[in-house]
C-alpha cells in the first residue's frame, strides 16, 4: 500500500560535502514562508537600527561643531574686545605723558618761588640776627625733649584678599588719580607761596616771618593715627601671615601697645562701629573729601555711629582683636570703594 505524499510539507535536501552524506529536512509550507519573513525583518531591523544610531551620531557632531563656532566667536568676542582695550590704554598712556609734562612745569615753577623765598629770608637773617638774639636772651629757658626709641616686634593682620590678575586700565586709573592728588597740592603750594612772599617781605622781625612760614606750611590733608611711627606691614601685594600664600594688604599695619591711643585722621562722620572675625573691633569714618579711613583690630571704641569727630580726636584703642599676630593697628584708605594706599596722604613724621 503505498503512502499518500503530504502536499503541507517540503522536502530540503542539505549537502555538505562529496563525503558526507546527503541529509534531507522536512518541514511544513508556513514555516518555509517564515523564515524568508524572519530574516527579511532582522535585516529591515538592522537598517533600522544602524539608521538611528547614524543620525544619533549626526546630530552630537552638529552639536559640536555648533559649539565649536560659538566657542570661537566668543573667542573673535574677546580679542575684539583686547584691541579695544588696548587702543584705550594708549590714548590714556598719552594723556597721562601729557599729565606729567604740565606738572613738571608746576614743579619748575614751585622751585623757582621757593628760591625767591629762600632768598627773601636769608637776606633778612642778618640783619635780624641782633634782634633775635636779643629776644632769645631775654626769653625763658629752652626745653627740649627726647624721645625715646621704641622697639616693636612686628605684628601684621588683616584680611585674606586673594591675589587675582588685575587689568592695565585699573593701573591707569591708579596713575590718573595719583596725578590728580599731585596736581591739587602744586596747585595749592603755587598759590600760597607768593602770598607767603609778600607777607614775608611785609614783615618787620624774624619772628614774625617764621610765624609766617609756620603758617605757610601745608598741613597734609591726613593725620597719622596713632602716636606709633613704625609701619610692620605696607600697602600692596605680600606674603600672608598665616596661610604663606600670596595676598593683597588693602592697608597698613602700624606697631604699638594694647591701649595706646588711635586718633581720627579727618574730620568726619562715624559710620560704622562694629566687630567681624578678620577685623576684629573696627571703626569706619567718612569725610567731606569722598575718603573713607578704616581703624582695625583695636582693644575698644570710644564712638558711635552717626557720631561727628574732629581731626586728632581719640576714638578708640590700639589693640590685638580678630585676625592679628599681635598688637597693631590696621589703618586703612578707601577711595570710591576702593581701597588705596594711605601712604600717598601721609607720612609717619619720625
Amino acid at each position: 500500500m503505498k503512502s499518500q505524499p503530504n502536499h503541507n510539507q517540503i522536502t530540503l535536501l542539505v549537502v555538505r560535502d562529496a563525503a558526507r552524506p546527503v541529509r534531507q529536512l522536512r518541514i511544513s509550507k508556513p514555516m518555509a514562508l517564515a523564515i524568508p519573513a524572519v530574516a527579511a525583518l532582522s535585516i529591515s531591523s538592522l537598517v533600522t537600527s544602524m539608521h538611528y544610531h547614524s543620525a544619533q551620531s549626526i546630530s552630537r557632531l552638529e552639536a559640536e561643531a555648533a559649539a565649536l563656532s560659538l566657542h570661537n566667536l566668543r573667542m573673535e568676542v574677546k580679542v575684539a574686545d583686547k584691541e579695544e582695550a588696548l587702543q584705550q590704554l594708549q590714548m590714556e598712556v598719552t594723556d597721562l605723558s601729557e599729565e606729567a609734562e604740565n606738572i613738571k612745569d608746576k614743579l619748575q615753577s614751585v622751585s623757582e618761588l621757593e628760591l625767591q623765598l629762600q632768598n627773601l629770608i636769608q637776606k633778612q637773617n642778618s640783619t635780624d640776627s641782633t634782634k633775635s638774639d636779643n629776644v632769645s636772651t631775654k626769653s625763658s629757658p629752652k626745653i627740649t625733649f627726647s624721645a625715646a626709641k621704641q622697639t616693636y616686634t612686628p605684628q601684621v593682620g588683616g584680611e585674606f584678599i586673594a591675589v587675582h590678575d588685575s587689568g592695565a586700565t585699573n593701573l591707569v586709573q591708579e596713575t590718573k588719580d595719583d596725578f590728580a592728588e599731585i596736581r591739587s597740592i602744586l596747585d595749592e603750594m603755587v598759590n600760597r607761596i607768593p602770598i607767603t612772599i609778600s607777607q614775608a617781605k611785609q614783615a618787620n622781625t624774624l619772628q614774625e616771618k617764621k610765624i609766617i612760614m609756620q603758617k605757610s606750611k601745608l598741613e597734609p590733608a591726613i593725620m597719622w593715627p596713632t602716636h606709633s611711627k613704625v609701619i610692620t606691614s605696607s600697602f600692596g601685594y605680600r606674603t600672608d601671615p598665616f596661610k604663606g600664600s600670596s595676598a593683597f594688604h588693602s592697608g597698613i599695619d602700624i606697631a604699638g601697645d594694647i591701649g595706646d591711643p588711635v586718633l581720627a585722621a579727618q574730620d568726619g562722620e562715624v559710620i560704622t562701629v562694629d566687630q567681624k572675625g578678620a577685623r576684629g573691633k573696627y571703626i569706619i569714618i567718612k569725610h567731606s573729601n569722598g575718603l573713607e579711613t578704616w581703624y582695625m583690630h583695636l582693644h575698644r571704641m570710644n564712638v558711635s555711629v552717626g557720631e561727628k569727630v574732629h581731626k586728632g580726636q581719640q576714638i578708640g584703642l590700639l589693640g590685638n582683636t580678630g585676625r592679628s599676630t599681635g598688637p597693631h593697628l590696621h589703618f586703612q584708605v578707601v577711595k570710591q570703594d576702593k581701597a588705596i594706599n594711605p601712604l600717598g596722604y601721609v607720612q609717619p613724621k619720625l
